[in-house]
């Protein structure tokens, strides 16, 4: 069964790093959108702080089959309204 490797890459670290076996790709996707929504699920507050989160999946041979991105920011609406609830 082919051998997968999937990583969380921030703008400073390489963390929650993965090693699976699938038997295709459409098992592998399955697995990579559980892999996030735990980490989400497990660092809600720390993607807040870091803003963007980028998860690759790459083959034995290291070549990149999948990126996810995923991405927060605050929006000038929750700006205004942050500041003027102070």
């Amino acid at each position: 069964m082919p051998k997968y490797h999937i990583a969380l890459r921030t703008e400073s670290i390489v963390s929650e790093t993965l090693d699976v076996e699938r038997a295709n790709l459409t098992e592998l996707r399955i697995e990579v959108a559980q892999f996030v929504g735990q980490l989400l699920s497990d660092h809600a507050n720390e993607i807040w702080v870091d803003e963007d989160w980028r998860v690759d999946v790459t083959n034995v041979d290291g070549l990149i089959l999948y990126v996810m991105h995923i991405s927060a920011f605050e929006a000038p609406a929750a700006k205004k309204a942050s500041a003027s609830a102070a």
